[in-house]
């Protein structure tokens, strides 16, 4: 069975959670397109460079993002082996990111959110390590630093900057007004190097349309798109449901994993949020949004009672997968 086999805990996984995402996306690779940019939508600074070496290469952007979502994949795992979110030692987790991710036929080419989840991550981190930690001085300076760095190439994570804030009050509540100071420090300082060399260059005008155009209305990517819609209405179920199972077992849970689980809410909030209020998000904010709903919903299916409806849940979301991948262009149905 597949839940049975993806939640095991054994090293041969290391292998295959690679080939995995090689066999999800491999259909992209027969026809490899780039993402379809909305203008200034992969124009900061830090992504410039790799934008200009990938954007004459549709193959080449493939394999980067590959790459990427591999790399993310098992920094899923990692997190969840230091901070044990899940209790249960488990590549299930790894294994979801890949399924939730890779329903976006656009999103197997490569795109700055990539690298903003890489240091969203990064940043999780070292907020979530000062838990019962004395002294966090440097933890919440890297925090700032991480989400800034991540920003630069994809503005929107400029919005994440308040989680490292709601994450310390909700992992020390006794957090010193210092750690505000520093995590805010180390948040600016990345953005002061980058105005720095828009003044130098004299282009603070393009700066300017740069973050003006992560504010214009994009193309609605759920828009006439059925078979999508009805695969992000199952996201949505299983993260209903995965929710309000989570709230069964919450007075069961570590305390650490109370509060873990508390700052991934906020991520799902803050980036859910951003898909509504802001017209220039689309589909990139799935790739966010899987960091938190991966957790949420490995710990449904994991712990549930009846293992059949797991069983039955995940084939259905594998199944959604395959079948995006075999879709081409989407019917003009709603």
């Amino acid at each position: 069975m597949l839940l049975k086999a993806l939640k095991t805990n054994h090293a041969y996984h290391y292998i295959l959670i690679p080939l995995i995402a090689i066999a999800i996306w491999i259909r992209s690779f027969m026809a490899p397109a780039l993402f379809p940019f909305s203008p200034g939508e992969n124009m900061m600074i830090l992504y410039q460079p790799i934008n200009y070496l990938l954007e004459n290469s549709p193959l080449a952007s493939h394999i980067v993002a590959l790459l990427f979502i591999i790399l993310l994949s098992f920094l899923i795992l990692k997190l969840n082996v230091q901070y044990t979110f899940i209790r249960s030692r488990t590549f299930l987790p790894p294994s979801l990111f890949l399924l939730i991710t890779s329903g976006m036929a656009d999103l197997r080419a490569m795109h700055p959110v990539y690298l903003a989840a890489l240091f969203l991550i990064l940043s999780i981190n070292r907020v979530f390590n000062t838990f019962d930690k004395e002294s966090i001085h440097s933890n919440s300076f890297d925090s700032g630093v991480f989400m800034s760095i991540g920003s630069l190439f994809y503005f929107n994570l400029v919005f994440f900057f308040p989680l490292i804030w709601i994450s310390f009050i909700i992992l020390r509540p006794n957090v010193n007004w210092r750690e505000f100071i520093l995590s805010t420090i180390g948040f600016v300082l990345p953005w002061l190097g980058a105005l720095s060399y828009y003044l130098v260059t004299n282009s603070t005008d393009n700066l300017l349309e740069i973050i003006k155009s992560n504010f214009t209305p994009q193309h609605v990517f759920l828009s006439h798109n059925l078979p999508m819609q009805i695969y992000v209405g199952f996201l949505g179920l299983l993260t209903f449901m995965a929710s309000l199972f989570i709230m069964t077992q919450y007075d069961g849970k570590k305390i650490s994993s109370r509060r873990y689980f508390k700052s991934f809410f906020w991520i799902f909030l803050i980036a859910a949020t951003l898909v509504i209020a802001n017209p220039a998000v689309s589909q990139e904010m799935i790739i966010i949004l899987a960091i938190p709903l991966t957790y949420l919903i490995s710990n449904y299916l994991i712990f549930m009672k009846r293992q059949i409806w797991g069983e039955i849940f995940l084939y259905l979301l594998t199944a959604g997968v395959v079948i995006l991948q075999f879709a081409g262009h989407f019917p003009k149905i709603l």
